[in-house]
């Protein structure tokens, strides 16, 4: 089930977190990987049998090349995952400086957007491309606009290129993570908006891991979800759904006790 067994697979941002779970996880599915990122991915290549090209998501050539590269060593691509992203420096629209904010755009989304255009390009029916978004993507949080405005831009991507490339068989998804326990939250680890969210996630009370987000990922590109376009499929513990008892709890300082089936 969800087969990907053969399949020509580029994950971008792939030398740790996400990317890196998700190329383990298509590896042991039986896919065909190349690993991208502008850091050193080839411990990774190497983990799962697959091989390295060096890509800057934010320079169109350089994402060229990366699918040339795919396409000229396995004569084909099957899977695009556009993961590549960086988080910025979160301190808020009125004072992150525009330099910081064009380049989260310019990784977030024009990554995202040269991913989707040339894989489709050279992609056969039954392709499939998947961006990583996020729920900042879904929902507003204080202090991540130059993020959340990236993310909701590859929410936007993914259903305008579902309709555009669905007629050639090239089904486009993303998914829409709350935040997940990987580097690239590290330094925010004591931060309140990582601590906020963990507590918005309904029955978990903790933030996401890399591999139940790759779980997502692979679900979405495997041929048995070919009834699945253009969709943004969130992996939030419920974050989406409303706020969760712990927040409502920690906000206030008051405990909501459960009596059985009425909150009193």
């Amino acid at each position: 089930m969800f087969s990907v067994e053969g399949k020509v697979v580029v994950v971008t941002g792939a030398a740790s977190g996400i990317g890196a779970a998700t190329a383990r996880r298509f590896a042991d599915a039986g896919a065909t990987i190349v690993v991208s990122d502008v850091a050193d991915g080839s411990v990774i290549a190497d983990e799962v049998g697959g091989t390295f090209v060096a890509a800057d998501v934010s320079n169109e050539a350089q994402v060229e090349a990366l699918v040339g590269a795919a396409v000229d060593r396995h004569g084909r691509l099957d899977v695009m995952v556009n993961n590549a992203g960086i988080l910025g420096p979160g301190r808020g629209i009125a004072v992150d400086s525009m330099d910081d904010v064009r380049q989260v755009l310019e990784i977030n989304l024009l990554g995202a957007i040269h991913g989707t255009r040339h894989a489709a390009r050279v992609m056969q029916p039954g392709g499939s491309i998947v961006n990583t978004a996020s729920m900042a993507g879904v929902v507003g949080f204080p202090g991540l606009a130059a993020y959340g405005a990236s993310k909701w831009g590859v929410v936007g991507l993914t259903k305008h290129a579902a309709v555009e490339f669905g007629p050639k068989g090239i089904r486009v998804n993303c998914v829409c993570p709350t935040g997940v326990s990987t580097p690239m939250v590290g330094d925010f680890v004591d931060h309140w908006a990582v601590r906020s969210q963990e507590l918005a996630n309904q029955h978990v009370n903790r933030l996401a891991t890399a591999e139940e987000v790759a779980a997502a990922i692979h679900f979405l590109a495997c041929d048995e979800a070919a009834m699945v376009n253009g969709h943004a499929l969130n992996v939030d513990g419920g974050l989406g759904s409303g706020l969760s008892v712990q927040l409502i709890e920690a906000a206030t300082g008051q405990a909501i006790h459960d009596d059985g089936g009425i909150f009193e």
